[in-house]
């Protein structure tokens, strides 16, 4: 009985530690969030053909639904996610049913069409350094 308990936890974390990880893409572009948002919104509906099944532009967010290129009608599920970062946005997209691959392709065409619609980025420019102290401690 022990044998038998111990080769079902076994086979368990077997199935656990060989299941699909669900992996993400990201990368971090020069845009101003909003102008990202809207130009993810028309990526993924016009440019992807996907249908939009939720957006919420405070959340700069985009989940949508593809149906399977191939014609066998499967549904694949994704997300866009946009989060404002130091010098730009960082966009992530996740692809439920693609391979990593897919996701970096994902990236690789939305930046294409920011550059597209927006033009080059313009590049921030880094934070001022704070004063040195001047060493003169006031007459104390």
């Amino acid at each position: 009985m022990r044998y038998a308990v111990v080769a079902l936890l076994f086979a368990a974390l077997d199935v656990l530690l060989t299941a699909p990880a669900h992996a993400r893409a990201q990368t971090e572009v020069q845009y101003p969030l909003a102008e990202a948002f809207s130009t993810a919104l028309r990526f993924v509906r016009v440019d992807r053909g996907c249908k939009v099944v939720d957006k919420d532009a405070d959340a700069a967010f985009v989940s949508f639904e593809c149906s399977d290129d191939g014609g066998g009608g499967k549904i694949k599920r994704g997300s866009l996610e946009l989060f404002k970062v130091a010098g730009g946005v960082r966009t992530q997209v996740t692809l439920g049913d693609d391979t990593h691959g897919m996701e970096l392709r994902w990236l690789e065409l939305y930046e294409r069409k920011l550059k597209e619609e927006l033009g080059e980025p313009i590049p921030v420019a880094p934070p001022k350094p704070a004063p040195a102290p001047s060493g003169k401690d006031g007459g104390v």
